[in-house]
């Protein structure tokens, strides 16, 4: 079935002529899915950039969404150029590299739906590209106000935080890329293959790419002046799925590109903790499951006092259980020297 491709035909002319051609421009690709309202606060932030409207298009990859985003993008009224389209729904990676396809100018800035983006953003990612050449851009994406009361949010801001930090470490030491807000050249994208698509669960297709990127050559910079604001709220349910399908994603990049599951993991997995986690799953994945929903209710508990050192001790735990229930699901055992299968 071919995706049904529908261009926006209301932009502003009134905004100057195009960019000296020596200057990089920016070709802003965003997937997105049921999320309509969060889409529109990306886009209307980046309607507000500092980089004139001429360096930088926006393309949207509607995967498939039935909450009115189409209808809403052809409404909406911008700045700079902005086109759009809909396919059936493959997952993110797929949608990130149908728009990639589409982009014209030769820096791709891979941005999530979920990103209220800083005046800046924009600027700082081409000034980036200008001055330090071909590399790969890492911006800051922190929880918006409002979204950082839950033991969950907490956690995974503190976890994003400590991965950033040393990601333009030489490749294969800081392996993670955590995405939301990158960017990395036209060519770059084509010559490594663009995203997987066959990683449709959360936490495998943007580590894969920054994997083969790196493999490259390509150097990595974290940038913290390229800043947006993540509209992110990480339920009780979110954080044990995605724990979950962070496990098994880590098994499938670790047979894929040869790096220890601990590695990827980011420590080491031969503890008495993991072993007893191992054994359950291994043996009642059923009964480890209610035991993980019996669990939540006690990050529940933390959130309802606010006591931090509590939240995040609480997270962890519900982190860690599914996280490494995951990994045995894929079939991954802690303490053991048995290779992980390559994926289904």
């Amino acid at each position: 079935m071919k995706s049904r491709r529908t261009r926006s035909s209301k932009q502003l002319e009134e905004d100057g002529g195009p960019a000296p051609d020596t200057k990089l421009k920016a070709s802003i690709c965003i997937p997105s899915y049921n999320r309509k309202e969060l889409l529109l606060a990306t886009l209307r932030s980046l309607n507000q950039q500092s980089a004139p409207p001429d360096t930088y298009e926006v393309i949207v990859a509607d995967d498939g969404s039935s909450d009115g985003t189409v209808e809403a993008l052809a409404d909406l009224r911008t700045r700079y150029r902005l086109r759009w389209f809909t396919q059936p729904n493959a997952g993110p990676a797929a949608a990130s590299n149908a728009a990639a396809e589409m982009a014209e100018n030769e820096v791709l800035i891979f941005l999530d739906a979920d990103q209220v983006c800083s005046l800046e953003m924009v600027a700082v990612h081409l000034e980036t590209h200008e001055r330090e050449g071909n590399v790969f851009v890492q911006g800051l994406y922190p929880l918006a106000e409002g979204y950082r009361s839950r033991a969950a949010s907490l956690l995974y801001e503190r976890e994003l935080l400590s991965a950033l930090e040393p990601i333009d470490r030489p490749h294969p030491a800081s392996p993670h890329m955590w995405s939301a807000q990158v960017s990395v050249r036209r060519s770059v994208w084509k010559e490594v293959g663009g995203f997987d698509s066959s990683f449709r669960e959360y936490g495998g297709e943007d580590t894969d790419f920054g994997l083969r990127v790196a493999a490259m050559g390509i150097r990595f910079l974290f940038d913290p002046r390229a800043l947006s604001y993540h509209l992110h709220d990480v339920s009780y349910g979110s954080l044990r799925k995605q724990a979950y399908h962070e496990g098994c994603s880590i098994v499938r990049l670790s047979k894929k590109h040869g790096l220890s599951v601990e590695t990827l993991f980011g420590g080491e997995l031969d503890k008495r903790v993991d072993r007893l986690f191992e054994s359950g799953w291994n043996g009642a994945p059923r009964a480890m499951d209610a035991i993980g929903h019996a669990l939540s209710w006690g990050v529940m508990a933390a959130d309802a006092v606010r006591a931090r050192p509590l939240q995040l001790l609480a997270a962890r735990l519900v982190h860690r259980w599914y996280k490494v229930g995951g990994l045995v699901a894929a079939g991954y055992r802690p303490g053991t020297a048995k290779s992980p299968p390559g994926p289904a």
